[in-house]
């Protein structure tokens, strides 16, 4: 087999080696690591800790996209589908420690979202919502999941474009798949300090062994503690995990985990905007200091997660394993804040607006199995593969929640935090006098005296599906895939009582047997290139309006996207290098339209269209030089909707429609240089826009001012250099966003949800590893 590809066919979207011959990892390793940290370790020393791998036979967990239909050892090139693999090297490098800084240097890939801890994942026109441990679907990354540190994981796979047919009920952006860490071959101990701007310390510490020939443990713990760069605000994170694995006999693996997890940030919804024009005419951004915070000094955030897993690997023959996975995740959030309402800066407001107050009180209790045999066969004088499984996952999430709407007023130019509100859902609470006026007690509401609105509900999300795929190749150089899913998809959403927890009201709404087909066609025109072109089908749950009903009396079906991708991957440099360039179409059906002349009537006749290009290389351009980065373009537009001014304009502006991202760094394996390595990174935006047009009457009088932003094109160039001073310690330093550049990272429209970038930030690491 190919070496360069062995170890990525092993990783795409949750194939993940867990034995490997030793020398062809070592192959492996050495030339498939999209960017390498010379001080975390040379070609060498990087092979040497992927060969800790369990030496045998190479089992794989996890699903695929690609070749091997899920479950073997494929080749990356042979993936009928766009998908990003970033490594732990590049991780360490690039000093990548949470999903969001992972998601922020993937190519493709654009982060948004109000909430500051809450952020959206965005790909090819839509919004991320299926994510994957080692290949099992989990709910448990969903609100009030907090964003994941990868310190518990060795990668993680992105796939571009709809992943339903191991997921499930998704959008057709793509889905997100994390790799845990899992116990190594060889004894190796690594411990790792940082320390940067905003007071940014952040400690590792990370060992595996083996206990005999059949037990592997693997255990370790972080710390991070870090003032953020706006005004106030502080974030601290700990967490630890502990795996192992047991051999039970020569055809059975028994692995296991347990991962704990509390992080404490302050939360925002950034930065409101000027109001459009009476014209119509957009609104613009704020240019204010980058560290103005309109949240208060005492808003924070606390949440505390426990998840477990095992997993059993049985090898039937040489030619079929068996694979059962279960996961469990809870999650207790707790989050008490205030922030600004969604009213734009106006010549009458000058900046003065109101203040909400809120607290959260949310509990998630999520469970996941997979079980999945897959295999291979003899037709057509060649080996063909197959796959067969069934998932289940279910979501039980209780939230607690108490607002004070209105109860302050701040200034966005000077803001002065207001005072802390008592707030408590579980409790009757007296009205509140709004904060800067006089009056005596509050006895009766008006617009001085307000009361709190509280609530509570309880949401059960369950899904369960059944599918499988073939990997046929009846004659030479080409290969059809082909597959399916069933799914069966429920939501109960309870209201409850907040002070005695009893329901007082339910609704619900599913799906049962909705199918999901994918399809693929590769053709190897030379031994280093080939051609294809992939469907796949997805469908995403919409909750039927309140008060609101289809015209025929049928239940509100679900939004259904198709799409249509071609590409071609070329390797070069002798299996080092991957190229590949991709083109696709999705269009999604049944949105909800809510005519205003229909008060009582919704129509299922919205459509969105998104097109794009991606191109993305990945590997070796010479030995100690490794690239990883891309560029694309993306397109969307409503195709329908009720407001025909709608019609035409971009379903999701704040997707920039064109993107590049790209990191490289060079670490000489030999030579005077040798010990040393130099990169770097871009990212470049062209120009966004957040919010909708103003709209007019039928007599061209203005009906609703524009609350359109715009963010200029922009680019942020990053830069690292690092050294190994022995074998065993190495020194790294990071300068993010070397040139201080001031932009928007993420936008939202007039009212909130404007963020700044990062300022420049340095950070130095030092890293030991005994093996």
């Amino acid at each position: 087999m190919k070496t360069w590809f062995f170890l990525l066919s092993a990783s795409v979207l949750g194939v993940s080696a867990t034995a490997a011959h030793a020398g062809a990892i070592d192959a492996a390793v050495a030339t498939t690591n999209a960017a390498a940290d010379a001080d975390a370790d040379t070609a060498a020393d990087t092979a040497a800790d992927a060969a800790g791998q369990r030496d045998g036979e190479v089992v794989v967990v996890g699903k695929s996209y690609g070749r091997a239909v899920g479950k073997t050892v494929t080749p990356l090139k042979d993936t009928p589908n766009t998908i990003t693999v970033i490594e732990r090297d590049q991780i360490e490098a690039q000093n990548l420690f949470t999903l969001e800084d992972a998601l922020t240097a993937t190519n493709g890939i654009t982060v948004t979202g109000i909430g500051s801890e809450d952020p959206s994942f965005n790909s090819r026109g839509f919004a991320i919502n299926n994510y994957l441990v080692d290949g099992t679907p989990t709910q448990s990354f969903g609100f009030p999941g907090v964003v994941p540190d990868l310190f518990f994981y060795d990668r993680l796979e992105v796939l571009r474009g709809p992943a339903g047919l191991f997921t499930g009920a998704g959008n057709p952006a793509g889905s997100i798949n994390l790799i845990r860490k899992r116990p190594l071959e060889a004894t190796r101990v690594q411990a790792s300090a940082g320390y940067g701007s905003y007071d940014n310390l952040r400690l590792e510490v990370d060992a595996s062994t083996r206990l005999g020939d059949a037990i592997g443990v693997r255990a370790g713990a972080m710390a991070q503690d870090q003032d953020q760069f706006f005004d106030t605000a502080h974030r601290r994170r700990w967490g630890a995990y502990a795996v192992g694995d047991v051999a039970i006999g020569a055809r059975t693996t028994l692995t296991g985990g347990i991962y704990y997890d509390r992080f404490q940030p302050a939360v925002q919804t950034g930065l409101p905007g000027y109001v459009g024009g009476a014209d119509g005419s957009d609104g613009r951004l704020l240019d204010v200091r980058r560290s103005t915070y309109l949240g208060a000094d005492w808003n924070r955030f606390n949440s505390e997660s426990w998840t477990g897993f095992v997993e059993l690997a049985h090898r039937i023959s040489e030619r079929w394993t068996l694979r059962a996975t279960g996961m469990i995740a809870n999650v207790d959030r707790v989050d008490k804040y205030s922030y600004i309402g969604n009213a734009a800066v106006t010549p009458d407001n000058n900046g003065l607006t109101n203040h909400i107050a809120f607290l959260g009180d949310n509990r998630q209790r999520t469970r996941s199995f997979d079980i999945n045999g897959t295999g291979s066969f003899p037709a057509f004088g060649r080996d063909q593969t197959l796959i067969l499984g069934m998932d289940y996952q279910a979501q039980d999430y209780t939230s607690y929640y108490s607002r004070l709407s209105n109860y302050a007023r701040i200034n966005v130019f000077d803001p002065v935090y207001p005072a802390e509100p008592l707030l408590d859902p579980r409790a009757v609470l007296p009205l509140y006098p709004v904060q800067g006026t006089t009056g005596g007690p509050c006895t009766v509401a008006s617009a001085r005296c307000i009361e709190h609105a509280s609530g509570a509900t309880r949401t059960y999300v369950e899904q369960y599906g059944l599918y499988g795929q073939m990997r046929l190749s009846p004659v030479e150089h080409l290969t059809l895939v082909g597959g399916g899913r069933a799914t069966w998809w429920s939501n109960h959403l309870d209201t409850l009582n907040r002070l005695t927890g009893a329901v007082s009201g339910r609704s619900q709404y599913g799906y049962d047997g909705r199918f999901t087909p994918y399809g693929a066609v590769l053709f190897d025109a030379t031994p280093n290139l080939n051609l294809y072109a992939s469907y796949a089908d997805s469908f995403t749950p919409q909750a039927p309006p309140a008060n609101r009903a289809r015209p025929d009396g049928r239940p509100v079906e679900p939004l259904v996207g198709n799409q249509y991708e071609i590409g071609s991957k070329l390797s070069l440099m002798n299996q080092r290098l991957l190229l590949s360039v991709a083109a696709y179409q999705i269009t999604q059906d049944n949105r909800l339209v809510n005519p205003p002349e229909l008060p009582d009537v919704v129509l299922q006749a919205g459509r969105v269209r998104a097109r794009g290009v991606e191109a993305e290389a990945t590997g070796q351009i010479v030995p100690g030089w490794r690239i990883n980065g891309g560029y694309t373009y993306t397109h969307s537009e409503y195709l329908e909707d009720n407001e025909p001014q709608f019609e035409g304009i971009t379903l999701m502006p704040i997707i920039p429609k064109h993107m590049v991202k790209f990191f490289t760094n060079y670490a000489p394996v030999d030579g005077p240089l040798a010990g040393a390595s130099v990169g770097g990174g871009l990212t470049w935006f062209s120009s966004t826009y957040g919010g909708n047009p103003a709209l007019f009457n039928a007599n061209g009088t203005l009906r609703t001012r524009s609350s359109i932003v715009r963010q200029d094109a922009y680019a942020v160039v990053d830069l690292r250099a690092g050294y190994k001073l022995t074998e065993q310690l190495s020194v790294s330093l990071n300068v993010n966003n070397v040139l201080d550049k001031s932009y928007y990272s993420r936008i939202s429209g007039t009212g909130r949800g404007n963020f700044y970038g990062t300022p420049r930030t340095v950070f130095g690491t030092i890293r030991y590893t005994f093996q």
